[in-house]
């Protein structure tokens, strides 16, 4: 880059060979201004065409607290799917509330990714209070 804008302005500067300093001239803005124009316009339609091929992605609402049939109504709407993990026997809280979720709440994924949950369940024996 230095070499042909040197021979560019010490031509330029002597006015000989009034046809070299045109064809360094356009060789210089071919080279240092067209030539990274293209490439970066190239760049960016690719950029482009890579972000529209992406999955579209939503955020993971909060299930917790919630009934099994009012979480998957709420993930519906989100255009993502339920599927039950796993059960756990819990004193403190009514069975059928869900207790767990994975992905965790707010974070991005693909349209359609199944939201695992653990719910809670009444106990197996029938033993109470």
């Amino acid at each position: 880059m230095r070499f042909l804008l040197g021979v560019l302005v010490g031509y330029s500067m002597r006015g000989r060979k009034r046809l070299l300093i045109a064809v360094l001239a356009t060789a210089a803005v071919i080279v240092f201004i067209v030539l990274p124009a293209i490439a970066l316009s190239q760049l960016a339609l690719s950029v482009q065409r890579e972000r529209l091929s992406r999955p579209t992605q939503t955020r993971v609402p909060s299930l917790k607290g919630l009934s099994y049939e009012n979480a998957e109504s709420k993930l519906r709407a989100s255009n993502l799917k339920i599927r039950l993990l796993a059960t756990r026997y819990d004193l403190l809280l009514e069975p059928g509330l869900i207790i767990d979720q994975s992905p965790q709440p707010g974070e991005q994924v693909n349209y359609g990714y199944p939201v695992g949950v653990t719910l809670t369940k009444a106990d197996s024996h029938g033993t109470g209070p």
